[in-house]
């Protein structure tokens, strides 16, 4: 009905809600002569079954067409003016303007599909009071009947409740890298589920992950990053000791001057310690970009550049060595 209602009055949201509200005041008109009539053949019928059907289905299906009017006219409503943006549910539904229009799409389809599986319930449940079923016994039955088949299905039902989380809570979304310290999971997500996240792994095999999995451990979502990280350490030899604190400077005076280092967080240049077979210095400091080909970049031209400077101040990059002191003295 949505794609019908948008062909014939294309954008026009007055005009859209006018349509809804006038088939559904003409469905309940139908409906009401459809009543009667099917009424008055009853009435000349010898049983009284075919009466109380038709006056059980009066009210439910009254109730049905305001409904489904009023959430053709909130979705209406939504679309242009973001309702739902604006409604706060502090836990369950938290949805900012700032979000991603994919991720608020999906939200959304998932919230409306579960409102129409409530509507749908109630109306069912009215039906049945009014053709005279318990339903108090039905509920009692249902709950016995879940509880059992709650049981047997579990696992099924595990997941599908990980798939929901996953739509609210929003780790991650199709399209982003994530991984996880605690699991073998590494990868791009290519779809999200009810029963089964799809995670796509830089060897280009593929993961099938259940949502359930998800609720018990960590997950990294390395998309969401600020900058990268270049966490590099660099020995000298113990000959250019004394050449150190002069390096460390030029290093520091290029990184603090560097146009794709952030320079909110200051870059670290410090001499660190004294290892086996080299004098260590730190470079930590963060790049503009969180892209990881344009990272390496970034790295590499440091890096280069660094050497430069060793090499500026005639220091070589110590690699292991090993040392034989002989002892010259003679044996008395």
């Amino acid at each position: 009905m949505n794609n019908i209602i948008n062909t014939i009055f294309g954008t026009d949201l007055s005009a859209q809600i006018t349509i809804i509200a006038l088939i559904g005041f003409f469905l309940l008109f139908i409906k009401n002569k459809l009543v009667m009539f099917l009424s008055g053949i009853s009435e000349k019928t010898a049983t009284e079954f075919d009466d109380i059907i038709i006056e059980a289905l009066r009210k439910p299906t009254t109730y049905l067409i305001i409904l489904v009017s009023l959430s053709l006219i909130i979705e209406k409503l939504n679309h242009y003016h973001e309702l739902i943006l604006s409604f706060n549910t502090s836990k369950i539904i938290y949805l900012k303007k700032e979000d991603d229009p994919i991720l608020i799409e999906q939200t959304y389809e998932i919230t409306i599909r579960i409102f129409k599986i409530i509507i749908i319930i109630i109306a069912a449940l009215i039906v049945m009071q009014e053709l005279g079923l318990s339903i108090s016994g039905l509920l009692a039955f249902g709950g016995v009947g879940g509880l059992v088949v709650g049981l047997a299905a579990k696992d099924l039902l595990s997941n599908f409740f990980g798939g929901l989380m996953i739509y609210f809570d929003r780790p991650f979304r199709v399209g982003e890298f994530i991984k996880s310290p605690d699991r073998n999971i590494q990868g791009i997500v290519e779809s999200i589920g009810w029963r089964l996240t799809v995670v796509r792994t830089f060897s280009k095999n593929v993961l099938y992950i259940p949502n359930s999995a998800f609720s018990n451990i960590i997950v990294e979502n390395a998309t969401r990053m600020t900058n990268r990280r270049i966490n590099q350490i660099i020995g000298l030899r113990y000959d250019d000791l004394d050449k150190i604190p002069s390096i460390v400077k030029k290093v520091r005076e290029y990184l603090i001057s560097h146009k794709d280092i952030d320079q909110e967080n200051k870059p670290i240049v410090f001499f660190k310690s004294f290892e086996a077979s080299s004098c260590d210095f730190i470079i930590y400091a963060f790049t503009n970009t969180k892209d990881w080909r344009e990272f390496l970049k970034v790295k590499e031209e440091i890096l280069y550049k660094v050497s430069d400077i060793i090499k500026l101040h005639d220091a070589s990059i110590a690699f292991p060595t090993t040392t034989i002191d002989w002892d010259n003295k003679k044996n008395i």
